[in-house]
């Protein structure tokens, strides 16, 4: 597996991580949940994949300037 297939691969699971975080954040919006610690802990589990999400994106990113680099 050479860069560029490393590089597309953090990118497609980053994009997945992130659809799924939006996908919980807006079933959290709508759902009957009233607040409580539960809840508290259900967003901070979407802001943690948020997170990494971001992280693996510039991962992916500095592998790509890496290989344009050469």
């Amino acid at each position: 597996m050479n860069k560029m297939d490393i590089d597309d691969r953090i990118g497609m699971i980053a994009n997945q991580l992130d659809s799924i975080a939006d996908l919980i954040g807006f079933n959290l919006t709508i759902s009957g949940i009233r607040k409580s610690d539960e809840l508290d802990r259900l967003y901070f589990l979407t802001d943690y994949i948020k997170q990494l999400t971001t992280d693996l994106k510039n991962i992916s990113d500095d592998i790509g300037k890496k290989d344009d680099a050469k």
